[in-house]
């Protein structure tokens, strides 16, 4: 069944992070179907304002933006009011047969607005900070809009989660209408592993490396592994090397710990890195960490797993999709105690980054995970029709 999708974001690569990524590349393989695929963006410096790539038409609304990794709710409004006039426009050429919204907030209004003024179908996939009490920075604005984000939510023709522990934070919210979850995918033909040493797991089995890719940020929970090392590197007898990969308004308090604990020269701060650059990263690894306090479906994670690393994570978000046989999910209290573990045992990094890589392979290919949702489509256009 040929469609015409439209896909509203205000994240969208090289803008934002793991959503904006899980946008382009469903995008790309309902293109690959022969979908007809316009997404709405922001603009950002060095990007065109309409562009087609990989079959899909991209337009982005020149609107506030500072940052690549982040944005501010005063941002999101702007893009909100810049955009809408743009998807009216839109709508009226094109009249699509579904909308995909990329999140609930801020792109959940117009697809409401659409739904209620030109009829058109939409989904909202949600990516985690748009959920009321994942992201404290924004509970009492959100308390503010909870009545009008029931209604986005109500009126909505499906509602997607991308972890069963972020649909459960959703049905916290908002228990009225079912919740299906579709994992992230992965693209493995840009992220895959190199035949390391028999004799270890790395490169080098006399240095450790952990790796860790991530905006920046208290939530991602840095501060309390950084602490660690040492104690880690003297109990695992393997010298330890922490890479970080990423920026965010929280390096500068990261650094200062690491100078107080006196393991400045066991931290890589790498900075941020675009996509084609992060492949090394992963490759050159021997463990992936995540200590996150929340998390939608991290596709970090994924990305590691399709190198063939073995991760240790908290247990937020994704986690209990993500690792079973591959890695190990430890609160913080113990994380240290479980990196440890890993650190001093070749065999069972080896093993764990093999699952890894068969897990990658049986569940999260974009093109089975974009089926599911090709799916959705077409019962909402076969009930439109109807």
């Amino acid at each position: 069944m040929h469609m015409k999708i439209l896909m509203i974001s205000h994240e969208y690569p090289p803008i934002g992070g793991g959503g904006a990524n899980a946008c382009m590349y469903l995008a790309r393989e309902y293109a690959k179907v022969l979908h007809d695929v316009t997404i709405v963006s922001v603009w950002y410096e060095g990007q065109l304002e309409t562009e087609d790539s990989y079959g899909i038409h991209i337009i982005r609304v020149k609107s506030k933006r500072r940052y690549k990794e982040h944005c501010s709710f005063l941002e999101m409004t702007d893009y909100l009011y810049k955009a809408w006039p743009i998807v009216k426009r839109l709508e009226k050429e094109h009249h699509f047969d579904i909308c995909q919204v990329f999140f609930g907030i801020p792109s959940g209004p117009i697809g409401y607005a659409l739904r209620k003024k030109y009829g058109v179908p939409y989904i909202i996939r949600f990516g985690g900070g748009d959920i009321p009490g994942f992201q404290d920075r924004f509970a009492v604005l959100y308390k503010m809009l909870g009545p009008f984000l029931k209604v986005i939510w109500s009126n909505a023709d499906a509602l997607i989660a991308n972890s069963e522990g972020l649909k459960k934070l959703a049905v916290d919210f908002y228990d009225k209408k079912t919740i299906d979850v579709i994992y992230n995918g992965v693209d493995t033909n840009k992220f895959y592993p190199i035949i390391k040493s028999e004799n270890g797991y790395s490169t080098d089995n006399k240095i450790i490396k952990i790796l860790f890719v991530s905006r920046l940020i208290e939530r991602k929970g840095l501060q309390f592994i950084i602490p660690k090392l040492k104690e880690i590197e003297k109990k695992s007898q393997k010298k330890i090397q922490l890479v970080i990969v990423g920026d965010g308004p929280y390096r500068e308090k990261l650094e200062k710990i690491a100078n107080e604990n006196r393991c400045t020269s066991m931290i890589c701060f790498e900075g941020q890195k675009d996509k084609a650059e992060l492949l090394s990263y992963y490759q050159q690894a021997d463990i992936f960490i995540l200590p996150s306090k929340k998390e939608g479906m991290p596709n970090v994670v994924l990305e590691a797993m399709a190198c063939g690393l073995p991760i240790v994570m908290t247990p937020c978000e994704g986690s209990k999709e993500l690792v079973t046989n591959n890695g190990i999910i430890s609160s913080i209290d113990t994380f240290a105690d479980k990196l440890t573990e890993l650190c001093s045992n070749a065999k069972m990094r080896r093993e764990m980054g093999q699952n890894s890589l068969i897990n990658i392979e049986k569940i999260f290919q974009w093109k089975s995970v974009s089926r599911k949702y090709m799916d959705i489509f077409e019962e909402i256009d076969k009930r439109e029709a109807n």
